[in-house]
């Protein structure tokens, strides 16, 4: 029998992949970035790893808890050249969740960006698509506008916003 699950579950299973995801880049980065010594000032750049690692096990152990209320349990999880793919036990009937390895690595860099305190990427646009818009080349224009939080940016909708301050 096929696992029908609600929008709420779905973005339970993609947080979850995607927060163990980026929880093992911060761990990797932290880990080689302790092995080189050839930045004078490592220990900030650690202490922003270390701050985004937080942020991540809080928020992983908070969509642990609700994967286990909702009675989901991800027991197989495999990457291809193509997709992500968790296999899911819910009361008792077996399933299959899929999302794309282009679409899951933009998110997972947009919520480490986030997590990390940083700035949001802006899109980005070639010179021709801004001739097509009739606007001129963003080398051109000023811009004053303030940066938003990451947390309120469009395409960035993470599980839970109120841990992340």
């Amino acid at each position: 029998m096929a696992v029908f699950l609600s929008e709420e579950e779905r973005s339970l299973v993609k947080s979850y992949l995607l927060l163990v995801y980026i929880q093992k880049k911060f761990d990797r980065d932290a880990k080689s970035l302790e092995e080189s010594n050839q930045l004078p000032s490592a220990g900030l750049y650690m202490e922003v790893i270390r701050s985004g690692m937080d942020r991540t096990n809080l928020l992983l152990s908070e969509v642990r808890r609700d994967l286990r209320s909702h009675n989901l349990r991800l027991y197989e999880i495999d990457q291809s050249p193509t997709h992500v793919e968790a296999q899911i036990l819910c009361s008792g009937h077996h399933g299959t969740f899929q999302l794309g390895i282009t679409e899951f690595h933009q998110e997972a860099n947009e919520r480490m960006r986030a997590y990390l305190g940083l700035s949001p990427v802006p899109a980005v646009h070639t010179p021709s698509s801004y001739e097509d818009q009739g606007s001129p080349h963003p080398a051109t224009v000023s811009n004053n506008t303030k940066l938003r939080e990451p947390s309120r940016y469009s395409g960035y909708r993470p599980y839970r916003t109120g841990t992340l301050g």
